[in-house]
């Protein structure tokens, strides 16, 4: 099968990697939906569902209750490389707050050029703190809104400047906050894609009496996971993950007893 590509404006591009993303939670993206995470006015998005229709990539669902792609290998990417590392912002005795940083190496293993990179951020979100992300010389800081994340997560949708082509590798990195309340809270992974290598860091101690530990992991899914210490960090190590599955991490606060305000 030959693809031709100029067939595929940058609107349809877009349209096809939210769909391939949502697809690893249902396999037909409600119109609603779309519109929420392309911000496109109906119409727009409906003559860009329509084009993709009669070009052959994507298809009507047989109950009529949404759409699908109808070629999911046109849009297909590889995390050859993903770090993630919590530090402790703030505290009391109630909550922390730990920033997490996100770095990502990922390579294009479809058959399309990738213009734009897929976000998600869910939990106890720090609404005053915005995402920060940076992908070569593209810098975007998004505030996060309630209204626009429903159940407390947040589809972020950010363009690059350059399309990536097949075969190409690219890195990017982002940032946010996120509340954990003791004396256990969770932090949950999606997997979106295939991930060939993740770390996951988070500290061992925070203050001069706090201590973080981590319960038992859990992964749906296919892929290995395990765990050890260094001398700051509780450290989850995963391989070989792959889609749909979840990356589930028990965090154990133990609260500081002596210091109630913020440090």
């Amino acid at each position: 099968m030959q693809l031709r590509r100029y067939y595929l404006d940058a609107d349809l591009q877009v349209l096809l990697a939210v769909m391939s993303r949502l697809a690893f939670y249902s396999p037909c993206a409600k119109f609603t939906d779309l519109m929420r995470l392309t911000s496109w006015h109906q119409q727009r998005l409906l003559r860009v569902l329509n084009r993709g229709i009669r070009m052959g990539f994507i298809i009507r669902c047989v109950d009529g209750g949404g759409y699908d792609v109808a070629l999911p290998i046109l849009h297909r990417s590889l995390i050859s490389r993903e770090r993630i590392t919590f530090s402790v912002e703030r505290f009391t005795s109630n909550y922390l707050v730990m920033r997490h940083d996100v770095s990502i190496t990922m390579q294009n293993t479809g058959f399309l050029d990738i213009g734009n990179v897929f976000v998600r951020v869910y939990g106890d979100i720090d609404w005053d703190e915005p995402l920060r992300f940076r992908c070569g010389d593209v810098k975007v800081v998004e505030r996060l809104e309630r209204d626009k994340c429903p159940l407390n997560m947040c589809d972020l949708i950010f363009n690059l400047r350059e399309p990536v082509s097949p075969g190409g590798t690219f890195n990017y990195n982002y940032s946010f906050n996120l509340y954990y309340y003791p004396p256990r809270d969770y932090f949950s992974l999606d997997v979106l894609n295939n991930i060939k290598d993740v770390s996951i860091r988070i500290p061992r101690n925070y203050g001069t009496r706090g201590r973080i530990s981590l319960g038992e992991v859990e992964l749906t899914g296919y892929g290995s996971v395990k765990t050890s210490l260094s001398k700051k960090y509780n450290i989850v190590h995963g391989l070989s993950l792959t889609p749909p599955g979840t990356l589930k991490i028990p965090i154990q606060i133990k609260t500081v007893t002596f210091n109630y305000g913020n440090v």
